[in-house]
Formats: structure tokens, C-alpha cells, sequence
């Protein structure tokens, strides 16, 4: 795992900050992905995930821009208020895996043919390299009948089959980092978790650097080396696995985690969080968690609690759990 505050991640985010007209809804957001390295963001619908991870690579909705901060790749600043230099690095150094499989490929057009475009197109390799590649790849994710995947049209292929599609459509040219935006969420349940860890598992083969967005945090538990935590468009705590799920410091990841169901509890009796998320772009306290959490204090409605970056961690807290003698009684157990 590489330390965001030793030298030059691969990806670096710095003071983020992206509005609609109507304003923000990425707020000043800090993250670090370093070589070879996987980081699993996570929160609630609506708090800003997708809309960050599509600024990375450049495709946010014309209607939303970047207002301040920026993105560095490999020491290069690619994304900044003035400057937007991604389209010359998608499918070569930077990947991106949509939420939505069914849009991503031309229904008129074989799957194996469009898995290989990019192969083709940035590396110069002939039909049949292309063809090999693309077949390894979906065989790798766990597709049984490759041939038959890559000679089909889009639409004679199941949720599942399409989604391993494509990843490897992403994969194929190798690319540096790559994002993934909810990459099963299109699924059913019965095949998320096989995917979303065949997936995890190319990726460390490859040595991609990878940025999930994921509600899952059981599969990241396993198999992320960081973890991020977004909240109303805000990076409100930041990682090793280990330390956020298993000590957070944060209230609101704390109360997640809270809600969570974990075989290790002889007592299923799940938390709640107290009422709704704020809807972005809106008002928001200084603390926008602050309506929801049983800690406030007056500070937390007149001050915007920070963190040092960059740092290997950190969280966005006045009154960090473990700050008040009661939490040793309630601290959250594995």
C-alpha cells in the first residue's frame, strides 16, 4: 500500500471541486490511488461518488464543471478549472467501468470485435492478437463459452455475460488506473459477488491500479488495500481497511458500519441513521452530517470540521469517535 503522504500517487485528487449551476456537489474532495494499488469508495446514493469518478476521466454531464483543485496522473495534472487533458489518455492510461453494461457497447455490432477496439486502435495489434486477447479476458472472468460471448450481439447476452464483457473491454489495452463505477450493480445477487471478485482478482494479476465505487463494503473488506468514505459530496474519512472498518473515526462511517449485518454478532439488532441524506446540489451545515448525528455539538452548526492532506489517513471530525469517554463502551466490534 502506498502512503499518499510519501511521494507521488498514481491518481491524485486535491481540493476537489465540481458544481452544477445550481451548485456544489463535490465539495473540496481529497483521494489518493497509488501504483498497483486498490481503493474502495463508498457512501450513500446521491453523495457524489459517480460524479467524481466520471471527473477523473473526464466525462461529466456538460452541465457540471470543475470550479476548483485538480486531478494529477502520474504527476501530470490532467483536470483542473481550466484544463481538461483525459481524452487522449481513455483506454491507454486511464479505464472506466460504467454502472450500466446495456449502454456500453453498439447494439448493431458482435461483442468480440468491440471487447478488442481499443487493442487495436492504441496498440497496432492484428485481428488475431486481438481476438486471443479478448477470449483470454472473458475466460478469466469466469465466462464458460468465450467464443460464443464474443461472436454474440449485445442484446443476446444476460446482465452477468455483458458486465464481464465489459470489464474486458476495459482491460484489454491494460491501462494504468482504472475506475469502476458500481461494476455490478446492474447484476442479481446471485452473480454480483462472483463477478465483482473475478474482476478484483484480474486487476491484482495486471497490476492496474484500481478505484471501486462500491456499496459493497464486505467484498472491499477483502480485497482493497484503502478505503474512502464520501458524504455529501465530501471525503469525510480515509485509510487503511483495516483501521476504517475496524476503529472508524468518523460518526457517520461508524453508523454504517452499524447497520451492517456481520456473522461475527451473537445479537443482529442493526442501527439506524437517523434521518435522510442531503440532496445535492442544497444547503448544507458547516458539518453536513451534523443534523444526523447524535454527537453534534454547537461547533459542529459554525465550524467545517478538516483533515490534514495529504496523509495516509484522516477524518473530517471535531469529535472524532473514541473522543468522548462513553464510546469505549459502544465502540464498534467486528
Amino acid at each position: 500500500m502506498k502512503d499518499p503522504a510519501a511521494g507521488d500517487p498514481l491518481l491524485a485528487i486535491d481540493g476537489l471541486r465540481i458544481a452544477a449551476r445550481e451548485g456544489e456537489i463535490v465539495r473540496a474532495a481529497d483521494l489518493a490511488v497509488g501504483r498497483r494499488e486498490v481503493v474502495g469508495l463508498f457512501g450513500e446514493s446521491g453523495c457524489g461518488k459517480t460524479t467524481l469518478g466520471l471527473g477523473v476521466v473526464g466525462l461529466l454531464d456538460p452541465a457540471l464543471r470543475v470550479t476548483q483543485g485538480e486531478i494529477r496522473i502520474a504527476g501530470r495534472v490532467t483536470v483542473s478549472p481550466s484544463l481538461d487533458e483525459t481524452s487522449a489518455l481513455r483506454g491507454v492510461q486511464i479505464g472506466f467501468i460504467p454502472q450500466d453494461p446495456f449502454s456500453s457497447f453498439n447494439p448493431l455490432r458482435r461483442v468480440g470485435p468491440q471487447i478488442g477496439r481499443v487493442l487495436r486502435l492504441h496498440h497496432g495489434a492484428s485481428r488475431r492478437a486481438t481476438e486471443t486477447k479478448a477470449l483470454e479476458l472473458l475466460s478469466a472472468l469466469g465466462v464458460t463459452d468465450p467464443r460464443g460471448v464474443a461472436a454474440s450481439f449485445p442484446h443476446e447476452l444476460s446482465g452477468g455475460l455483458l458486465q464481464r464483457a465489459v470489464i474486458a473491454a476495459t482491460l484489454i489495452g491494460e491501462p494504468e488506473l482504472l475506475i469502476a463505477d458500481e461494476p455490478t450493480t446492474a447484476l442479481d445477487v446471485v452473480v454480483q459477488n462472483q463477478v465483482l471478485l473475478a474482476f478484483l482478482r484480474l486487476v491484482r494479476e495486471l497490476g492496474t491500479a484500481l478505484l471501486i465505487i462500491t456499496h459493497d463494503l464486505g467484498v472491499l473488506a477483502e480485497t482493497a488495500d484503502r478505503l474512502a468514505a464520501m458524504y455529501a459530496g465530501s471525503i469525510v474519512e480515509f485509510g487503511p481497511v483495516s483501521s476504517v472498518l475496524g476503529k472508524p473515526r468518523h460518526p457517520y462511517v461508524g453508523a454504517l458500519l452499524g447497520s451492517m449485518v456481520r456473522p461475527s454478532r451473537k445479537q443482529q439488532q442493526l442501527s439506524v441513521i437517523d434521518g435522510q441524506p442531503p440532496s445535492l446540489p442544497g444547503y448544507l451545515e458547516p458539518c453536513a452530517f451534523a443534523p444526523r448525528c447524535s454527537r453534534a455539538q454547537p461547533r459542529c452548526y459554525s465550524e467545517e470540521p478538516t483533515y490534514k492532506w495529504p496523509a495516509s489517513s484522516g477524518a473530517a471530525c471535531h469529535f472524532p469517535l473514541g473522543s468522548f469517554p462513553e464510546d469505549r463502551a459502544s465502540r464498534v466490534t467486528q
